[in-house]
């Protein structure tokens, strides 16, 4: 078995101190679930490990397999079975509750009447789609003042699916007398360097609300942790 590593966030204590306090429930209440490792709230919903494995060994050859929280939260009870101390049980333990924090993520996304800038898109939906392995293009449709009139899907496609062209983009936003759109794209990859098509893709988009007399605001690109702005960056 390869050797893992330990994920510890920034304000953690170091592993030997961690060890020293005791187990992650009892440290968990002590010091806030937030902050626990990735690999200690997986310790807390597993419960037990085997006589074989202990607990901390199961959690941590699931970190070693996914990596990250975000990829396992993709992982089927097919595939969190063919890890050892993970049952059918366990396994669905594990999908419900990163189930809840899926749901959770889209019950506070952007309301309707909200005065939003490209910041607070990108922090909201970088979250919704962190992870995602389909991409997608949502749109954010504002009046003058910059209040949310609609956030619409307008394509899901495979990884290599051609993006949505600008006339679905600007029919729905002549259906809602918007005066301004974001438009926000993931890359599945996980990297939010924006490939040739998409600088295009953009142009193309502030030419036509130009034309149109809609203003595209922004084009955003979300990867795994972070986004991308690309008016901020000067592209558009």
């Amino acid at each position: 078995m390869t050797k893992t590593t330990s994920i510890e966030p920034k304000h953690s204590l170091k592993t030997v101190e961690r060890l020293q306090k005791g187990l992650p429930r009892e440290m968990a209440l002590k010091y806030g679930i937030s902050g626990a490792t990735d690999q200690e709230l997986l310790q807390i919903l597993l419960r037990t490990g085997t006589v074989k494995q202990s607990l901390a060994q199961v959690a941590a050859d699931l970190m070693q397999k996914y990596d990250n929280l975000a990829f396992l939260s993709l992982a089927t009870v097919d595939q969190l079975t063919e890890f050892q101390g993970i049952g059918t049980v366990k396994a669905i333990e594990l999908q419900a509750a990163f189930e809840i924090g899926k749901r959770a993520q889209k019950q506070s996304q952007l309301r309707q009447g909200a005065i939003v800038s490209s910041n607070m898109i990108g922090t909201k939906l970088q979250q919704q789609l962190a992870g995602c392995q389909q991409e997608k293009l949502i749109v954010i449709y504002l009046d003058t003042k910059n209040q949310i009139i609609q956030q619409k899907t307008i394509f899901i496609g495979g990884l290599n699916t051609s993006i949505a062209h600008p006339r679905e983009i600007f029919h729905q936003a002549v259906l809602l007398s918007a005066a301004r759109l974001i438009v926000v794209h993931n890359h599945p990859s996980g990297k939010t360097a924006p490939s040739k098509n998409d600088i295009q893709f953009s142009k193309r988009l502030v030419d036509c609300g130009e034309i149109m007399g809609i203003e595209c605001l922004d084009h955003l690109i979300i990867g795994a942790d972070e986004y991308l702005s690309m008016r901020e960056e000067g592209m558009i």
